[in-house]
Parts: C-alpha cells; sequence; structure tokens
C-alpha cells in the first residue's frame, strides 16, 4: 500500500517533464531560426549581392521585432492563448523560413525574416506560460530556468550544423531545412499537450506598482543580455587582431564558449530543481568581470582566456535562466504572466541590439581592459535587480496553481485570478492538492 502510494507520488513529481521538455524543444526549434542566417551568410552575400549591412538586417531583423513588439506580444499572447500562441508562434516561423529560402531578393529575404520573428516572438512569450500553467513547485523553477537554455543551445545547433552542411548543401536547402522542425512540432505540441483549461480574461489592473516586479526582471534580462552577446561578439576580434589566433581557433574557440550559456542554464536549472533559492545564485554574478580580465588578457595562454570566457558565460546563462523561473513571482496575479514574459522579450531584445556597440564603444575609448568594467556595470545592474526580485519569491514560483482533474498526473493547472507568491513545497505531495 505504502509502495503503491510512493509510486504515484513519484508519477505526479516527474510526469510534467515530458510537457516541459516538449516545449523546450519548441523554443530550441525556434532559436535555430534565430541562428540560421549565420552560417550562411557567405553564400546569401555571394547569391544575392549582399554588402555585409544588409547581411547584418536580415540576421538581427528577428530580434528586433522583440525589441519592438514584446508588450503587444505579451497582451494579445494573453487574450489568444498561451498553447495557441506557441503552436502557431512556430506554424508562423516554418512558414517565413520556408518563404526565405525560396527568397532571391534582399527585400523577400528581410521581409521573410521579420515575418519569422514574429512566430518566434510568440513562441518565448507564450513558451513560460504554458511551462508555469503545466508544473508546480520546485519543478516549475526548475522548467522554467530550464527554458533559458533555449537561445544558447539553438544558436549553438544552427552554427554546428548548418557550417557543416554549408559545403554540401545550397543555402536554399539549409534555410528550407529550419522550417521543417518549427512545421513537425507545432503539430506535436498540438497533439501532446495537454488543454489547460481556459478562464476569462479580466480587465487589467492599472493600479501602481502592478509590473514593477516584472520590468525589474525585464531591465535584468536585457542588462545580462546584451553582457553575453557583446562577449561572444567583441572576442572574435580580440582573439584574431590582438592573439593572431586562425579563424579556425578563433570559430572554435567562439563555439564552446556560446554553449558555456547553456551549460550555466542546465546547472540553474539542476539546483533549482533541488530546491535552491534564486537568490543564493545571484553572488556569482561578481565572477563576470573577474573573469573578463583573464579572458580579454594577451598575455595569458590562449587555453586559459578561452576558459575565462566560457565562466563569463556560464555565469550569465545561470543567471538569465534565474531570471525566467523568477517570472511568475514577480507578478500578483496569474492572468499577468503573458504581459510580464513580453516586457523581458521587449527588454531583453533591447539590450542584445545594443550590447555589440556598446562594448564596441568602451573598447575604442578605454581599450580592452575596459570589458570587464563593463561587464561590472551592466552584469552588476542585472544581478542586484533579479536579488530584488528573488528575495521576495522562496524559489521562484507562483502557488497560485492546483492539479486539474481532467490533466495528466502531475500536471499543474492555473486557475482564476489567485495570487502569485511563495513557491509550493515541493517535498511536501499535500501542498498539490487543490
Amino acid at each position: 500500500m505504502h509502495d503503491r502510494k510512493r509510486g504515484s507520488q513519484r508519477r505526479a513529481l516527474t510526469s510534467p517533464w515530458k510537457y516541459a521538455l516538449a516545449t523546450w524543444l519548441a523554443g530550441v526549434l525556434a532559436a535555430i531560426g534565430l541562428g540560421a542566417v549565420s552560417p550562411a551568410g557567405p553564400a546569401l552575400r555571394s547569391s544575392l549581392g549582399l554588402s555585409g549591412g544588409a547581411l547584418a538586417w536580415a540576421t538581427s531583423s528577428i530580434t528586433a521585432v522583440s525589441a519592438v513588439l514584446g508588450i503587444p506580444a505579451g497582451w494579445w499572447v494573453r487574450r489568444f492563448g498561451a498553447q495557441r500562441a506557441l503552436s502557431w508562434g512556430l506554424l508562423v516561423m516554418a512558414v517565413a523560413a520556408a518563404v526565405s529560402a525560396t527568397a532571391g531578393s534582399w527585400g523577400l529575404l528581410l521581409g521573410s525574416r521579420i515575418a519569422e520573428g514574429v512566430g518566434y516572438l510568440l513562441v518565448f512569450v507564450a513558451g513560460p506560460v504554458v511551462l508555469t500553467g503545466m508544473t508546480q513547485g520546485a519543478v516549475r523553477s526548475a522548467a522554467l530556468a530550464l527554458w533559458g537554455t533555449c537561445v544558447p543551445m539553438g544558436l549553438a545547433i544552427a552554427a554546428a550544423t548548418g557550417g557543416a552542411l554549408a559545403s554540401w548543401w545550397t543555402w536554399h536547402q539549409w534555410l528550407a531545412l529550419t522550417a521543417l522542425g518549427p512545421l513537425i512540432m507545432a503539430g506535436v505540441l498540438t497533439t501532446v499537450l495537454p488543454r489547460l483549461p481556459r478562464t476569462a480574461v479580466p480587465c487589467a489592473h492599472r493600479e501602481a506598482g502592478t509590473w514593477n516586479g516584472a520590468l525589474r526582471l525585464g531591465v535584468a534580462y536585457g542588462s545580462l543580455s546584451l553582457v553575453g552577446v557583446a562577449v561572444v561578439m567583441v572576442l572574435p576580434p580580440f582573439l584574431t587582431e590582438h592573439r593572431q589566433a586562425t579563424p579556425a581557433v578563433t570559430g572554435t574557440v567562439v563555439a564552446v564558449v556560446c554553449l558555456g550559456s547553456a551549460v550555466g542554464g542546465l546547472v540553474a536549472s539542476w539546483l533549482l530543481r533541488r530546491g535552491a533559492a534564486l537568490a543564493s545564485l545571484v553572488p556569482l554574478g561578481a565572477l563576470m568581470p573577474v573573469a573578463c580580465l583573464p579572458a580579454f588578457s594577451a598575455e595569458l595562454p590562449l587555453v586559459i582566456s578561452g576558459g575565462a570566457a566560457t565562466l563569463v558565460l556560464v555565469v550569465d546563462g545561470l543567471l538569465i535562466s534565474a531570471v525566467f523561473a523568477a517570472v511568475p513571482a514577480s507578478v500578483s496575479r496569474p492572468e499577468h504572466l503573458d504581459v510580464a514574459n513580453g516586457i523581458l522579450n521587449q527588454l531583453g531584445g533591447v539590450g542584445i541590439l545594443m550590447g555589440p556597440p556598446v562594448f564596441g564603444l568602451v573598447i575604442a575609448a578605454a581599450g580592452w581592459g575596459a570589458v570587464a568594467a563593463a561587464t561590472l556595470v551592466f552584469g552588476g545592474l542585472g544581478a542586484v535587480l533579479l536579488l530584488t526580485t528573488a528575495r521576495t519569491s522562496g524559489t521562484g514560483s507562483p502557488s497560485g496553481v492546483s492539479r486539474s482533474p481532467d490533466a495528466p498526473d502531475g500536471v499543474g493547472m492555473r486557475e482564476g485570478p489567485e495570487p502569485i507568491g511563495k513557491a509550493a513545497d515541493a517535498s511536501n505531495p499535500d501542498s498539490r492538492r487543490p
């Protein structure tokens, strides 16, 4: 009898992960689309006669959409439903990627990439909301932290796969391949994910302070994203110009550094799954500016510099994942989660766009040693803002969630406008009962 009860409790604890992993995979496939143009860059420039600036616009247009439309997308997802928005976002990305594969001009390529950016934005606003609705307690914190690894994982896969296929496939075939994953995943999610109960969407609350927590986390996400992208973008010219590294060595170092962000997110997910408090992760942010000193030093061996740069991205990825885990506790009502994630994506997009030029100006004015100072300023801002939110959230999980009798074991469903605050006790099965 006791064994049967323990087995039931174990299934309740683990079964949400199959839905969380399916949602996470949707985010990874969307992020592959984000990085799809870079490995095909030389072929695209040659085929369409593009300048470096035109190619840069085609590459960054997806992020630009998030920087402009993140908050409106949050309002729209709130009314349309997160699960439907997630599937439709993947479908829009698939269609737009297929169109870009047939592009014969820069205008068509740019237009299709902007359309793909709309689908990407829907996926990244709706995905965390879906995860929040299907998980609870420490599982929710871990799942949301895992969501923070979608972008570095997708970019790494795009770079590795696109680079490997570059000598065998045309850029048309490569971009067409990137359309296939989101298309299949849209159908899989429609079939696999349990339906969350639909609730009426009340009028937005306009009292002072409604979005303060989400805005703090949005600025934190933007600041941390700025640091991560900037370090990755300024590292190649440093290695080639000041370390005389070959293009092959530079590419290898940068690939390892990029993967560091995903490793950091996985570490955050692992720690939060085991009950670590978000606030306990924030002090690790002090390692970023310290590690920048050897990372951008021309006197140290390349392996030490590369390892230090990787450490910067590991900590950056860990803190970004912690930001996602803190979102549910930053709002007072479940129906505000969609807009909160829209705020995160909009301010994160701004940070990604600002990172390379801001660090470029700092380096031009004060040299490579100033990278550590810039990282201290922006990384410190992100860490402090994350800490002010995490202190009030325990492990960062909302408590306004209960089991739905129509859902599979272990899947939590959002109900009504209950306040979101402290985390459910992951070690007490009774805390998961209605």
